[in-house]
């Protein structure tokens, strides 16, 4: 059931963006593309890519999960939490600072874009590489995840 979720979301997902041919992950049909593997990489690149892709990974139940999905769901969450703090952090200054910490807030809200972008180049290339400043915390952060 969950894989044929997977399955639709990534084909809207590659009809939206273009093809996936070129690393490697495009939508099949056939045996090959149910190998766990190629699913357990796609649900970790939906994971970075939307809220909709991040509860997908998330619902699917523990068994069914790859280490990849569990490792990038992980990093992916608290990059989320990291982002509503500081979105909550700059509208907290925003009456003692003025309009002077949208720069706070866009420093930081770009920061996590790039966690997130260096994230989905990881999940794509199938690495358990822990994102900078964040990868050890989530780790430790979200063991039971």
């Amino acid at each position: 059931m969950e894989a044929d979720v997977v399955w639709r979301f990534s084909n809207r997902l590659g009809n939206l963006l273009g093809d996936f041919e070129e690393v490697g992950i495009s939508p099949r049909t056939s045996d090959e593309w149910r190998d766990a593997g190629q699913i357990d990489r796609k649900m970790a690149i939906m994971c970075y890519l939307s809220v909709f892709g991040w509860l997908v990974a998330y619902r699917c139940p523990r068994a069914q999960r790859g280490t990849l999905t569990t490792f990038h769901l992980r990093q992916m969450t608290l990059v989320t939490a990291m982002s509503a703090v500081l979105l909550l952090t700059q509208l907290l200054m925003l009456p003692f600072l003025g309009w002077s910490s949208l720069v706070v807030a866009g420093v930081g809200l770009g920061l996590m874009l790039l966690l997130r972008m260096l994230g989905v180049m990881a999940a794509m290339s199938g690495l358990h590489e822990p994102l900078p400043l964040v990868g050890g915390l989530a780790r430790r952060l979200f063991a039971d995840l």
